[in-house]
C-alpha cells in the first residue's frame, strides 16, 4: 500500500511540474511582446518619440503601399517625423491581436480607427541578438471601416 501511494506523489509530482513548466500563451514571452504592442499603440496615440527609438529595431521599415507603389520609410526618418509632431495626442480607438506567434517571431495586426476610416498596422516583432523583443518591420494599410474593425476579437483594445 505504501509503494503505490508513492507512486501516486510522484506520478502527481511530474504532473504538476509538466502543467507549470508549459511555455504557454501566458508565459513571460507573450507578456515581453505584448508590452511591445501596446508600446507601439501608446507611440502612435502621443508621438512619443524616445519610446518609439526604444522598440523599434536599428534596421526597422515602415512600408505603405499606395496604388502601385510601396513607400518605404526608415527608423531614422520615422524618428524624425514623430520629433516634430511631438505632442500630438490622436483621437481614435485602437486594438490589436496577435495573428502569429512562435519563441521567435511575432505577427500582430493594430487598428487605429478614426470615424469610418481605419489605419491597420501589421507588425513582424523579432528577437534580436540580446534576446530583445523589437519590432522590425510594420506594413501599415488605410481602408474605409465597415465597423468590423472596431468590434473584431482582440487581445486588447484602447479607447482614447
Amino acid at each position: 500500500m505504501k509503494s503505490k501511494f508513492t507512486l501516486f506523489c510522484v506520478i502527481c509530482l511530474l504532473a504538476t511540474a509538466t502543467v507549470f513548466g508549459f511555455d504557454g500563451p501566458g508565459a513571460p514571452n507573450s507578456v515581453a511582446y505584448n508590452n511591445i504592442v501596446k508600446q507601439f499603440i501608446d507611440c502612435h496615440m502621443t508621438a512619443d518619440s524616445k519610446k518609439l527609438d526604444r522598440i523599434l529595431s536599428d534596421d526597422a521599415t515602415f512600408k505603405i503601399p499606395r496604388g502601385e507603389k510601396t513607400y518605404i520609410q526608415s527608423k531614422q526618418n520615422l524618428i524624425k517625423q514623430m520629433k516634430a509632431e511631438a505632442g500630438t495626442q490622436q483621437n481614435c480607438e485602437s486594438n490589436y491581436e496577435i495573428l502569429a506567434e512562435s519563441d521567435a517571431v511575432v505577427l500582430a495586426r493594430v487598428h487605429f480607427v478614426y470615424g469610418n476610416t481605419c489605419q491597420c498596422n501589421y507588425l513582424t516583432i523579432q528577437k534580436n541578438a540580446d534576446n530583445e523583443w523589437k519590432i522590425t518591420q510594420v506594413y501599415k494599410f488605410f481602408k474605409e471601416s465597415k465597423g468590423d474593425e472596431a468590434t473584431m476579437p482582440v487581445t486588447a483594445s484602447t479607447k482614447q
